[in-house]
């Protein structure tokens, strides 16, 4: 019988290679929906019926959902429905679009509405 030689350190560089470059690419998220360019916030939300992206637009005022598992446009709500967007929030298991001046709005979730607007 014949031995195996063990193999050379430098063998296994390639293999290394390709499995850091296939995790970059897959942290990366190529081949998904990217939002909007510009300033503003992702934001993921889902439960039994649904599974979105959020990405908050500051410079263009608008919030634009996407479907998580594929990556299609949904909805796109601007700053006449949800007011000015600058950021998305989450507390308490609510959703809030935040405002460059502070003012949050309540956004309602599946319904895609406004509860309540102006609060600081």
């Amino acid at each position: 019988m014949h031995a195996v030689a063990p193999s050379s350190p430098r063998s296994w560089w390639p293999a290394l290679g390709l499995w850091a470059g296939l995790l970059a690419i897959v942290s990366g998220g190529f081949g998904l929906a990217h939002p909007p360019s510009g300033s503003g916030q992702l934001m993921r939300w889902h439960d039994a019926g649904h599974d979105w992206l959020l990405a908050a637009d500051d410079e263009a005022d608008q919030l634009s959902v996407y479907d998580a598992a594929d990556g299609r446009l949904l909805h796109r709500l601007d700053a006449r429905t949800v007011g000015d967007i600058a950021t998305l929030a989450r507390r308490d298991g609510r959703l809030y679009v935040v405002g460059d001046d502070g003012t949050r709005s309540e956004l309602r979730l599946p319904q895609l509405t406004v509860a309540m607007s102006g609060t600081r």
